[in-house]
């Protein structure tokens, strides 16, 4: 995949220009009918783009016949995640390490928050927008070829970490205005980092280490994610391309979370920033630098190898950049 290098937030660091407090607008914000308590968050898109509003629903536990269908089509089902502290990125000896990872250094997650526990589909954003702008079709596949400002909104005033405004129009902001739930957005990055981990401190989310990073292949990661050279694996039987898969099909992590390895990039919040402008001082709830030129995009796809699936891996795209191989999944606030 064609990268951007994302120089100016890099030089931010080195002009010693810290990051910025998160937005005001985000706090006290909490999701309806719910105060943080429920394991999961779900909401009914069944009415597609002509529906006043999206039923808001909660759930304690998974559905006793799993997540069926109707959950990667017309329902949205987002987890509920706890405060904590990890360790965000990587040493330079993690085997697949490319060079644009974060320092490891802690951060503490202080507010509880849902994410996705599947990517945005193409069926899921059709009924939301009408519309369906990615290239290799399949209503249960992950949304693609969008771009971040698609998703929010291009205009200066969208411009996070400043605001957390978004176009009325855009994804996020018919989401928000249907459901009642303000906080609807992509996810921080660390927040992103700290749900793909899920309490574990390896390459993978599944405890693992990759092990043969020079051919592009790796059996460690081929049972958590589609990646280039395990798109022959026999998942996509009556498909005729082997790109992206359908959302769901692989081994998800400790909590629940499916396809944060592979299958697409997703877009973040936050302005990229490179290895550069990390140090290992501890952060808490950290939103990113103030601007730059590309937004992050993180956990790989299934037209890069192993490495780029990593959960410290990361890069930084033009917020216009569109591709086949970009996508996102959602986030909102818990009650707090």
């Amino acid at each position: 995949m064609k990268r951007m290098i994302v120089a100016t937030a890099t030089l931010l660091g080195t002009l010693g220009i810290a990051a910025a407090p998160a937005p005001t607008a985000n706090k006290g914000a909490t999701c309806p009918c719910d105060s943080g308590k429920s394991l999961y968050l779900v909401i009914d898109l069944s009415g597609g783009t002509n529906a006043v509003s999206y039923p808001v629903s909660h759930l304690d536990a998974m559905p006793k016949d799993g997540w069926t269908d109707e959950y990667k089509t017309s329902k949205l089902v987002l987890r509920r995640i706890d405060p904590g502290t990890f360790t965000m990125g990587c040493t330079i000896d993690e085997a697949g390490y490319n060079g644009g990872e974060a320092v490891p250094h802690k951060v503490t997650v202080t507010n509880r928050f849902y994410i996705g526990v599947f990517e945005v589909t193409q069926k899921q954003y059709e009924l939301v927008t009408g519309t369906t702008p990615s290239s290799y079709k399949g209503d249960m596949r992950p949304v693609e070829d969008i771009s971040w400002n698609t998703i929010r909104g291009d205009s200066p005033e969208f411009n996070w970490p400043a605001s957390n405004r978004v176009d009325e129009t855009s994804f996020i902001g018919v989401l928000r205005a249907k459901t009642g739930i303000k906080t609807f957005d992509l996810p921080t990055e660390a927040r992103w980092e700290y749900a793909c981990r899920a309490g574990t401190t390896n390459a993978l989310n599944n405890g693992k280490e990759l092990t043969n990073c020079r051919s592009g292949t790796d059996p460690q990661a081929d049972e958590v994610g589609r990646y280039y050279f395990n798109r022959g694996d026999g998942k996509k039987k009556n498909s005729k391309t082997n790109a992206h898969e359908k959302v769901g099909s692989y081994k998800p992590n400790a909590w629940g979370l499916y396809d944060m390895h592979g299958n697409v990039w997703e877009w973040c919040l936050d302005w990229y920033q490179g290895r550069g402008s990390f140090d290992s001082k501890p952060r808490t709830d950290p939103v990113g630098p103030r601007w730059g030129s590309g937004r992050v995009l993180r956990g790989g796809s299934w037209s890069g190898g192993a490495t780029d699936c990593r959960s410290a891996s990361r890069t930084g795209i033009s917020p216009t950049g569109r591709h086949n191989n970009y996508g996102f999944r959602l986030s909102c606030s818990a009650g707090e």
